[in-house]
């Protein structure tokens, strides 16, 4: 008998050890199983989306722009050096669009919100908002979605439950990180229109 309950109490004690293994943490919980496809494969969107709009971005004389952000070096992930006030363009590349499109220079911002940092695009037509979760030492990522009418009030990310299916509304997963140079970058993998991926590149606004 003693051995049995021995045995129990053993099974008592490993059985909370495996819940926790499994239970996901961090952006994991938060994250729709949509885009955490999106996440897992956003390697192969930035391979393929950098070879489809190199032969558009080069006849429009922008393309080592794309590539000064994408192969830009990484810095640390440090929270501080990513809060503040930011200028930001879109640039999209690959898909059927136009394989490469550089948008205009707006405003975008990084505060501290409920504890957390919370990222919001504060001019142009298509803005949008959402909170930074630690990834790995050198990235976060960002579940963010559209604002209301794109330019009206900030909305929710989805979370876990999804349910928006409008493709202009769809949430808008990403992969932020810092670069050695001061600027910053966020990349959205496989958007649901237009591009391949799409990076949004950021400098210091004064």
């Amino acid at each position: 008998m003693r051995r049995i309950a021995a045995l129990f109490a053993a099974l008592f004690w490993i059985a909370p050890v495996y819940a926790d293994e499994a239970a996901p943490s961090g952006w994991e919980a938060h994250v729709t199983a949509h885009d955490r496809d999106r996440l897992a494969r956003y390697e192969d969107a930035v391979t393929q989306g950098m070879m489809e709009s190199r032969v558009a971005g080069e006849e429009h004389g922008a393309y080592n722009e794309l590539v000064s952000v994408m192969e830009g070096t990484l810095a640390p992930a440090d929270p501080e050096k990513l809060k503040g006030r930011w200028n930001c363009r879109t640039i999209k590349a690959g898909g059927p669009f136009a394989g490469f499109v550089v948008y205009g220079w707006f405003r975008c911002e990084i505060v501290e919100k409920e504890g957390r940092l919370f990222f919001e695009k504060l001019t142009g037509s298509q803005r949008q908002s959402g909170f930074f979760y630690p990834r790995d030492e050198k990235t976060w990522v960002l579940l963010a979605a559209p604002n209301e009418g794109h330019s009206g009030p900030i909305r929710a990310y989805s979370g876990p439950e999804g349910g928006v299916i409008d493709p202009q509304m769809i949430d808008q997963p990403a992969i932020a990180a810092l670069l050695e140079d001061g600027r910053a970058r966020i990349v959205f993998p496989w958007p649901a229109l237009e591009s391949t991926f799409n990076v949004l590149e950021m400098t210091r606004r004064k």
